[in-house]
């Protein structure tokens, strides 16, 4: 079996992958999927990619098609990333929404591409660290990704030290405990307080509607839908919309924009856009 998928190969895994997840291969990712299948086409007994293709579109590849998502999602995160965003969103934003709001004293945050957790563990920590909510708050932050691996680590909350370079150090030592070492690798496991409340999911976000209850105050949707065709781009935002509180907040990554694109979200901070009444 060649090491390389041909075009014709990678034309049709990057359409499947396109059609069921919305994921955009590019060109210069031929190379490094074709290292992800190979071992795994000699593992699974495979004459040729093409075998392997022909498998994954059918009833019986369901499972084998969930691990070829799992291995080119997109799950590069870390703690605090975008941390200005984060801060004027913790320190100020959400405490005027708090201030402002009597009744009904619910909070609701959803994070689309969560990943292993990062994103949501971050907010979480922060609003510990900063705003201290009152029992009187019912905060939720609901975290989804497509991946089920990634949300499976997500739940397990156990991070190697490697991970956590970017994390305050003063976090670390008041949000994390040493996990047990099983590895030569140090690691550390959050805290019960820091998962408390936030609920993680599979969602696909190509798959409309969206299974959720609304309203949301804040979403979350950095780094993710750049991978997106322009038509899959709006049939999200238009959940989005949907599901965002009047006057809720959408917050994408620093290199994201809706210019042109959906003109319902008002730009009020870095990447930060606000749902039009």
């Amino acid at each position: 079996m060649p090491e390389l998928l041909s075009e014709n190969e990678f034309l049709l895994l990057k359409h499947l992958l396109g059609k069921k997840i919305g994921v955009r291969l590019r060109d210069d990712n031929r190379e490094s999927l074709s290292r992800k299948l190979a071992k795994r086409v000699d593992q699974l007994g495979f004459s040729g990619y093409m075998a392997y293709y022909r498998f994954v579109k059918s009833q019986k590849g369901e499972k084998e098609l969930v691990w070829l998502i799992n291995e080119v999602t997109i799950d590069e995160s870390h703690f605090f990333r975008a941390d200005k965003q984060l801060f004027w969103l913790v320190e100020e934003l959400i405490p005027a929404m708090m201030e402002n709001r009597r009744q009904p004293r619910r909070l609701r945050i959803w994070c689309a591409g969560c990943a292993r957790g990062q994103e949501p563990y971050t907010l979480s920590m922060m609003m510990l660290e900063t705003i201290r909510l009152s029992r009187a708050w019912d905060l939720k932050i609901l975290a989804t990704d497509v991946d089920v691996d990634s949300l499976k680590a997500a739940r397990r909350a156990t991070y190697p030290a490697e991970m956590l370079k970017s994390v305050p150090r003063h976090y670390l030592y008041r949000y994390f405990n040493p996990a047990a070492a099983k590895e030569a690798e140090k690691a550390y496991t959050l805290k019960a307080e820091v998962k408390q409340g936030i609920l993680f999911r599979k969602l696909n976000l190509l798959e409309f509607p969206y299974p959720l209850k609304g309203p949301m105050d804040i979403v979350f949707c950095r780094n993710v839908m750049i991978y997106f065709q322009l038509p899959d781009k709006k049939r999200i935002l238009e959940e989005f919309f949907r599901l965002l509180a009047p006057g809720g907040y959408l917050c994408l990554g620093s290199s994201e924009s809706l210019l042109g694109v959906d003109e319902r979200f008002a730009l009020v901070g870095q990447a930060i856009y606000q749902k039009k009444d």
